[in-house]
């Protein structure tokens, strides 16, 4: 295989506001695996140029239906999640095109229902916030972005223009009691769930709020690989997979498969990122109970194109792969 990367930065149509700060672009990897005539696409944020020519050994020889020895290799070698990912989503991408076949039907997910995709709304004082939601109600749902200075009262701002479906995420932003008083804030408000609530690694103090909000909890920042869904059995609701965390689609399937096991619901989420890992996520969605899967929104000159996101709705391709390919109009588009 030809191994080539490259590192893009994308702007963001208007800043973005969460607990981590204000993002107005977006730094991530792209690999290309190129194989008898086929390229194969994988990208991720945090994966550094250093950690994926790690990988390159690997796949030197390798072709898209050794993926499972190709990725058993990278996890004995130590590589990172996000480097693992970018190479695990470039060889599904070839898989799927060696085949001649779309992934999902490829992986027998072809024809599933899908949960509509959220859309993530950030930070921001509480007239942008109604004029935000009147400008999206015909989104079937919406998630709020909370800071610890939160109190849970702009979900009751937004509830007051907007009908559909709310969640909320709080990236860790509370203490127990902080995120039990939230909590019975945002179930006044009919909030469907709520995500990390509490600092990642505090499981007891996760498993505290889990069995006395009036919400149910997911799991985001404390839901990292397959090993982690046993953890956090009996300690949420449901967990919050994603990509660039875990490794790829391979280990995102097995984490899927343990977690309906342990009886949680999954939802499948994405970061800010280009179009291609959503849609690479995508490819999963019929497996999900909620989506999360709006990452490339809000982006502008998206170096590539793939899933179509229409007021919830996500469509995936039906070309052979991923279904994402370079965008040769990035701006024109955007």
């Amino acid at each position: 295989m030809k191994f080539t990367h490259r590192t893009v930065s994308i702007a963001l149509k208007e800043p973005f506001t969460s607990n981590t700060g204000v993002t107005t672009e977006v730094r991530q990897s792209v690999l290309e695996l190129s194989w008898k005539g086929l390229t194969g696409y994988g990208t991720a944020r945090g994966a550094a140029p250093a950690e994926l020519d790690v990988c390159a050994p690997w796949l030197q020889d390798a072709s898209p239906y050794e993926l499972r020895r190709v990725l058993d290799g990278l996890a004995a070698a130590g590589a990172t999640a996000p480097a693992t990912s970018v190479v695990d989503m470039a060889l599904h991408d070839l898989l799927g095109k060696a085949a001649g076949q779309p992934l999902n039907q490829l992986l027998g997910l072809a024809g599933l229902p899908t949960a509509p995709t959220a859309l993530s709304v950030g930070v921001c004082p509480d007239d942008e916030l109604v004029a935000r939601a009147r400008e999206l109600a015909s989104w079937p749902v919406l998630k709020l972005k909370f800071t610890p200075d939160d109190d849970g009262h702009r979900a009751g701002v937004l509830r007051s223009v907007y009908g559909g479906r709310i969640r909320v995420d709080g990236n860790g932003s509370w203490t127990p009691c902080q995120a039990l008083r939230v909590a019975e804030e945002l179930h006044r408000h009919g909030v469907e769930l709520l995500e990390q609530p509490v600092a990642p690694g505090a499981l007891d103090d996760l498993r505290h709020v889990h069995e006395h909000s009036p919400v149910p909890v997911f799991a985001d920042e404390d839901c990292i690989g397959p090993v982690d869904i046993l953890r956090l059995r009996g300690r949420v609701s449901g967990v919050n997979i994603k990509l660039n965390k875990c490794g790829g689609l391979l280990n995102a399937r097995k984490m899927i498969t343990l977690a309906r096991h342990c009886g949680l619901e999954v939802m499948l989420g994405c970061k800010l990122e280009s179009a291609l890992g959503v849609t690479a996520m995508a490819q999963l969605a019929g497996l999900a109970d909620h989506l999360d899967l709006d990452g490339h929104v809000g982006l502008r000159g998206d170096p590539f194109q793939g899933a179509a996101v229409d007021h919830g709705v996500i469509t995936v391709p039906k070309t052979p792969g991923l279904g994402a390919g370079p965008n040769l109009t990035p701006y024109g588009d955007n």
